[in-house]
């Protein structure tokens, strides 16, 4: 893929990890940040024909910075910070340009629209 794409916070499952565990150890690595609060978004698979990949979402809130990143990731990354509109913006002008990570990006969008509007935010 050329140029540059943005990308939630994402990771493999390591030999026994629980799903939610290894969500949150990415979004440490990745971002140096931890989150008070976890919403599943669904497991999904990304290859049904193949019966491999599963996807286990989450939508980290509440995130606090308490450690530098430290990925070992071989890409370049920047950690962004980007108001709902711009999210919302940015999945509009196709700068996810993974399909997988447009779905959870507009899962998390929904998730909190429906938050909202049930007054809990």
């Amino acid at each position: 893929m050329e140029g540059t794409t943005l990308a939630p916070v994402g990771g493999m499952l390591e030999p026994n990890e629980k799903p939610l565990d290894a969500a949150k150890r990415e979004l440490l690595e990745e971002t140096g940040y931890e989150a008070s609060e976890w919403n599943s978004l669904g497991s999904h698979i990304l290859a049904p024909n193949r019966g491999i990949a599963t996807m286990h979402l989450f939508l980290a809130l509440n995130a606090k910075q308490v450690a530098e990143p430290n990925s070992d990731d071989l890409e370049d990354q920047e950690l962004l910070f980007l108001s709902r509109s711009e999210i919302e913006d940015a999945l509009k002008a196709g700068e996810f340009k993974i399909l997988a990570w447009s779905a959870v990006v507009s899962m998390s969008l929904n998730y909190l629209k429906d938050f909202e509007s049930n007054n809990r935010i």
